[in-house]
């Protein structure tokens, strides 16, 4: 098994602990609402009830999950003909956090601001998403061309993980065969003909 199989066996067996984990949570989200009496407590004084806490609480540490996990792939994994796959998978979780987390904490927010205030809330929500939907937008046209080769198979999804220090137009790629430097586009070494 070559690195680029290891690294791709290490991100599939962290993205299905993520899934276990959010899963659990979300399971466990719904069973507790569920409970009538976390529901009918107030938690002091406010309308605010245990409830509201105990998910506003399990949301918030499926957002960290998330986000950790969206930082985790643009640091840890790089595609080696595609170097900002994973930065786009990154903003594409981030936006997926940012959506689980209006949801999630709106009912809490609901009980605690006012009805003028819960508009301020939606709007504060709705910013972020777009400023994160404007960031995603431009990495993905910015990168059609190899968006599309990856998923019509022209780009094999090769992964290593990244050097610290340098960026990926820095990267040169060796041939495994005579130690060549490879044109970035190139699927054989002009060299020896090993495949890349």
């Amino acid at each position: 098994m070559n690195k680029s199989e290891v690294l791709a066996n290490d991100l599939g067996m962290r993205l299905v602990r993520l899934c276990i984990i959010i899963g659990v949570l979300v399971l466990f989200r719904f069973l507790i609402s569920y409970i009538k009496v976390f529901d009918e407590t107030r938690f002091f004084d406010t309308r605010t009830t245990v409830l509201d806490i105990v998910v506003a609480t399990v949301n918030a540490v499926i957002f960290i999950f998330l986000i950790k996990f969206g930082f985790y792939l643009s640091k840890h994994y790089e595609m080696i003909k595609f170097p900002k796959a994973m930065v786009i998978a990154k903003w594409l979780v981030i936006l997926i956090a940012a959506i689980n987390a209006y949801q999630g904490f709106y009912r809490l927010a609901k009980r605690l601001l006012r009805r003028h205030d819960i508009e301020g809330y939606n709007v504060a929500f709705l910013c972020i998403s777009l400023l994160i939907v404007i960031r995603l937008g431009f990495l993905i046209f910015s990168n059609m061309d190899k968006i599309t080769d990856l998923f019509t198979g022209k780009i094999k999804p090769l992964l290593r993980e990244p050097v610290s220090g340098e960026t990926s137009s820095e990267v040169e790629l060796k041939c495994k065969g005579c130690a060549d430097i490879l044109d970035k586009d190139a699927i054989f070494c002009s060299k020896c003909g090993t495949k890349v």
